[in-house]
């Protein structure tokens, strides 16, 4: 087990009723049932591996209910671990049930402040980490000063988290240069002054309220050249996107790291290639591949989407994409399949157009994520097709080749972005 005594060794060592060296937040509503229990379930643990440090758990109530209610142990008290409520409108609770929004960060960031805490665990409310072992794991690089941001490393089964291996990983890879595999990941650590940051964010110029936009903790620590470590955890956490929509899902995540680019072309202009940070904690085994295969993923109804959209968004996507790339698309739709593939740099370059259209308005945003909805579903098809018989290591391997594909055709974005109306292949 990781100690953090140390590292608290160099911090003051308030005693007021309301103190706390660090801080566990959960940024979205949870189980108030399910939290107590984790609580009671860890408190032993927790004191008798780390007996100086004094912890509290933030979780959100909303609007009416009361704030800073203590629902454990007495504040202060060496090495305990204890519970508080705070407030949130009922506006700042995302559609996306684990994602967590500004106005939450803003609050937890407030809460830390107010409690001398130096570093922030922020956790999925489905509490999948909620055990000493990964609170330990993401607060220690923070605490000893190694870090001012740890992300997770999951080990999932090769078929899940395929929106984050298709986009949002390689893209947010080639703009920021900072290979963080999960940029939007549920549970991370990070210290109070980035985590405030992270609460003063807005999206500027979208078509949804801005309390609704995602914050990427991995670009505001790029923004901010902030250190960021990857620590490896064992949480499972289960279907997140259970009950919504496709289209849903990605106006949201997609729509929301287009939204950053649009924000900061002066800094991701200048990016070029990408670096491994640092990386902590045992590799964990990951899931039996066969645990889910291509076929639970109904591949042919996924291709049936993509041939439905080519035949009727065709106007649509002209409007997105250039000539080469319908032409591209057009020859896709002829094929068995069996021989379906999309090749990864006309899978980037599609990226890179769509995010381009998201700048310019060629549409109307929630069409043209709803637009890229039959594009994606090929794109799954075509990747499960092809790693179907692979292990999870060279499944992971496969991701990081795309990765690196969107890194290539990067200069292709960058002219695109500058010249839309003179660079158009």
């Amino acid at each position: 087990m990781a100690n953090l005594e140390a590292a608290q060794e160099t911090r003051p060592s308030g005693d007021t009723a309301g103190s706390a060296d660090v801080l566990i937040g959960v940024p979205a509503p949870t189980q108030g049932t399910l939290l107590h229990e984790r609580v009671a379930d860890i408190r032993d643990e927790f004191r008798s591996t780390h007996p100086s440090i004094r912890c509290v758990v933030a979780y959100p109530g909303i609007e009416g209910t009361g704030e800073l209610s203590t629902l454990s142990e007495p504040a202060g008290e060496l090495g305990s671990l204890r519970a508080v409520e705070y407030t949130l409108s009922h506006g700042a609770a995302s559609t996306v049930p684990w994602l967590g929004l500004a106005p939450a960060y803003a609050r937890l960031a407030d809460l830390a402040i107010q409690m001398g805490a130096g570093a922030c665990a922020i956790l999925s409310p489905d509490l999948a980490a909620f055990d000493v072992h990964s609170i330990t794991l993401l607060l220690e690089p923070l605490m000893d000063g190694r870090a001012e941001l740890t992300m997770p490393l999951y080990a999932p089964s090769k078929f899940e988290g395929l929106l984050n291996s298709g986009i949002l990983y390689p893209l947010s890879r080639a703009l920021y240069g900072r290979r963080v595999r999960y940029p939007l990941g549920p549970d991370f650590g990070v210290t109070t002054s980035l985590l405030t940051r992270l609460g003063r964010r807005r999206a500027r110029g979208t078509e949804v309220e801005d309390d609704q936009a995602a914050i990427w903790p991995a670009t505001e620590a790029a923004l901010s050249d902030s250190i960021v470590a990857q620590v490896h955890l064992d949480g499972r956490h289960g279907a997140q996107n259970e009950g919504l929509d496709l289209p849903t899902v990605l106006g949201l995540l997609v729509g929301s790291i287009f939204n950053d680019a649009e924000r900061n072309p002066v800094v991701w202009q200048r990016v070029r290639g990408s670096q491994a940070g640092l990386t902590l904690g045992a590799t964990v085994d990951r899931i039996d591949p066969g645990a889910k295969s291509a076929g639970a993923l109904d591949v042919r109804s996924m291709l049936e989407a993509f041939n439905l959209g080519s035949r009727n968004l065709q106007q649509v996507w002209a409007l997105v994409l250039p000539p080469v790339t319908l032409l591209e698309i057009k020859r896709l739709g002829r094929l068995t399949p069996e021989q379906f593939r999309i090749p990864d740099a006309l899978w980037a370059r599609i990226i890179y157009d769509f995010a381009l259209a998201y700048r310019l308005r060629t549409l109307s945003r929630t069409h043209l994520l709803g637009a890229l909805t039959p594009l994606y579903l090929g794109w799954v098809a075509s990747y499960a097709q092809e790693i179907a018989n692979l292990d999870a290591f060279a499944a992971e391997q496969r991701v990081e080749k795309l990765a690196k594909v969107y890194e290539d055709e990067k200069p292709y974005f960058v002219s695109r972005w500058r010249w839309p109306d003179r660079f158009n292949p």
